[in-house]
């Protein structure tokens, strides 16, 4: 990968090379499925307010990843979660 100084601007700029990978890289992030979703995003998906999100995950209703920093909780969670939850 080739970059270049540019002189008037005092900058090194990417050449068009790396400018067409960092798009790739972009566009290919753009359209891969979520797996896991935030707890203010579960909170919106479900139509509730992000403490009961955190309250059904308290109560053992609703699993979370807690490997990282910020809890998500999977997709499939989700919808396990829905589906279970339905009364008959």
């Amino acid at each position: 990968m080739k970059s270049k100084f540019n002189t008037s601007t005092g900058r090194v700029e990417a050449s068009e090379s790396e400018a067409t990978i960092s798009q790739n890289i972009h566009a290919t992030a753009a359209t891969l499925p979520r797996l896991a979703y935030t707890m203010r995003e579960t909170a919106e998906i479900l139509g509730v307010s992000y403490i009961t999100v955190h309250r059904l995950l308290k109560r053992g209703k609703m699993r979370a990843s807690d490997a990282i920093r910020n809890k998500v909780i999977p997709l499939t969670e989700i919808q396990r979660f829905l589906r279970e939850s339905i009364t008959n």
